[in-house]
């Protein structure tokens, strides 16, 4: 998802910025890669796996090869390597990066099921890059983002927010290494049974149409309107996903309900984010009619003002919001570590919403996290403080 942004799915060409570092000796590989193959994704005889990962993740990748030929699947490992990717996108003559890229078109038609497994080392391996690169590569890929989005396949991707857990980036956000990784396996243990109930009642309360009311002491005041593609949830299994077209996807840790929405409208306050690496603090967005009209922050305001003036203007639209629901799953506290997941986060995203059912085609993507927020739907409390009210 997820960092590696649930808006980041399509890991094609060199979009893919993750980074690696060396997993915990002790982390038991074989039960993860168990897990993840026939309990996240089913995976059946004869189906076509395609396996992701950074050189940091060769171990768990083996590990999950071994569980996919045990189930009958036929595995496909993929390598990235984040320094090459930078490379590539410094290096490669304009021209060359404004091609369709139709090698991950193939991939896709190929392939029934995606297992993804990431970690950050370097994460602000490419905030140095100029925006018109990135920019470049995000926007070949548009002409097939919706082919991509309705084809039917299954993925599972292991890491939210951060990835697993490592020591750079547990530095980034001012958090122990250590209790960062507890923290993650912890919360990639709680069972579907544990998580769906609370799910199914944000579900059945996200009509569309209905009002959400988003505030906190930080000063956000926002209301919008759940859209009317069907709200869906993540509680590990594909098999519970409600996607009436295109693919079905998990991310874990998991633990969330989330949709797609329309016509924001009032003060978005955002104490602490991170863009590519880089802190942006005490962020103001003002939104009216659904889109942001006005922005401020107290740091590095000009990465994200670059962000939006090379993305589509889609990106200024609020398009999906996200509760979580791991009782495991914490932020640490004294610092900036946040995830989709976690119990009572609530997380609003802007620009592409396709991979959630939603129409907005954007090029660009952000998510803010939203720590100690209050949300109702419908007037009715979902969130007070932070703290799930369900």
């Amino acid at each position: 998802m997820k960092s590696l942004s649930k808006f980041a799915l399509l890991s094609i060409g060199f979009i893919t910025l993750v980074g690696s570092q060396v997993l915990a000796e002790e982390t038991n590989y074989d039960a993860i890669a168990d897990s993840m193959v026939n309990g996240s994704l089913a995976i059946q005889p004869g189906e076509l796996v395609v396996i992701g990962g950074s050189p940091a993740e060769v171990d768990l990748m083996a590990a999950l090869q071994v569980a996919v030929s045990k189930a009958g699947g036929q595995p496909l490992i993929t390598l990235n390597i984040p320094e090459a990717n930078k490379r590539a996108v410094m290096e490669t003559p304009i021209e060359h990066m404004s091609q369709l890229p139709v090698q991950g078109l193939f991939l896709y038609k190929m392939t029934d099921v995606f297992i993804n497994v990431s970690s950050v080392q370097e994460p602000g391996l490419f905030a140095d890059v100029p925006e018109e690169r990135l920019a470049s590569f995000r926007q070949a890929g548009v002409p097939l983002t919706r082919v991509f989005n309705n084809m039917r396949y299954r993925s599972a991707t292991l890491g939210q927010t951060g990835g697993i857990p490592t020591g750079a980036y547990a530095e980034s956000v001012g958090a122990d290494p250590a209790e960062l990784q507890e923290i993650f396996w912890q919360a990639v243990a709680v069972t579907p049974g544990e998580l769906i109930p609370t799910a199914s009642k944000i579900v059945s309360l996200m009509k569309p149409d209905a009002e959400i009311r988003i505030t906190s002491k930080a000063g956000t005041d926002l209301t919008l309107k759940v859209d009317h593609t069907p709200a869906r949830i993540n509680v590990g299994r594909t098999s519970d996903v409600q996607a009436p077209t295109g693919s079905a996807n998990v991310w874990l840790p998991a633990g969330e309900a989330y949709g797609t929405v329309r016509d924001a409208s009032g003060t978005l306050v955002v104490p602490w984010t991170s863009f590519r690496g880089v802190p942006i603090e005490n962020l103001k967005m003002t939104f009216k009619n659904g889109e942001v009209t006005k922005m401020s922050a107290d740091s590095n305001q000009a990465k994200l003002e670059e962000y939006f003036a090379a993305s589509s203007s889609k990106l200024k639209f609020a398009s999906v919001i996200d509760f979580g629901l791991n009782p495991q799953s914490r932020s640490p506290k004294g610092t900036n570590y946040y995830s989709w997941e976690m119990g009572g986060m609530l997380t609003l995203g802007l620009g592409g919403n396709l991979w959630a059912g939603g129409d907005n085609d954007s090029d660009g993507t952000l998510a803010f996290h939203l720590p100690g927020t209050t949300v109702s739907i419908g007037g009715k409390n979902v969130v007070k403080n932070g703290e799930l009210e369900l």
